[in-house]
């Protein structure tokens, strides 16, 4: 008889331990979620806001010139709003990235695959897109040189340090997230229900 309620009482302790297993097991995934989805969430927004500030330049750079309250050649205009309209395709690039990422439809393999071509992006992002902004500059100083104002030198290397210190934290920041969001789905991984093939590289 006590070997009988013995059997009981640990079959009752197992399976309280596999509940508390599983509750744990739950909230942990649920904290691991939660951390991947903000960090994917502070990209989009940081991405939404680029595009609109990006598509208020290219709509108000023409209608100020066309106006007349900006002056400049045509040469001029045009590689300047051609560097725009550039950044601005790389923006409708990224959120059209964006966009695929779904965490509740979309397995692990497929997310971290989305995230790796984000991240390759945003790195030649980084590089393209400032290159296309210093030759867009020198471009348009070599063009427009006979007409700016005097010590414009100094404001230009102003203006170009500012932009430098910005273009710093905004790869800082992008760095730091697409880390979250990676480390995220990496230990997802161990929550799949499914064993999944590796996840292929583009």
């Amino acid at each position: 008889m006590e070997l009988e309620e013995l059997k009981a009482s640990w079959n009752v302790l197992n399976e309280q331990l596999e509940k508390s297993e599983m509750l744990n097991k739950r909230i942990i995934k649920e904290m691991i979620t939660n951390r991947t989805q903000s960090a994917y969430e502070r990209l989009f927004r940081y991405d939404i806001w680029g595009l609109i500030l990006v598509l208020v330049f290219c709509l108000m750079f023409p209608i100020l010139t066309f106006t007349g309250q900006l002056v400049m050649r045509p040469l001029s205009f045009v590689v300047l709003e051609g560097c725009l309209v550039i950044g601005f395709i790389m923006q409708v690039f990224f959120l059209s990235i964006h966009i695929r990422f779904d965490m509740e439809k979309k397995k692990i393999c497929e997310l971290a695959r989305l995230e790796f071509v984000y991240k390759l992006w945003m790195k030649r992002n980084h590089v393209i897109g400032t290159g296309i902004a210093i030759v867009g500059i020198i471009a348009f100083l070599f063009i427009e040189q006979d007409r700016l104002v005097a010590g414009w030198e100094l404001r230009m290397v102003v203006a170009l340090f500012v932009a430098a210190v910005i273009a710093y934290f905004q790869i800082c920041f992008y760095q730091k997230n697409i880390r979250v969001l990676e480390k995220g789905l990496e230990e997802l991984k161990e929550f799949e229900e499914e064993p999944i093939a590796p996840c292929p590289r583009a």
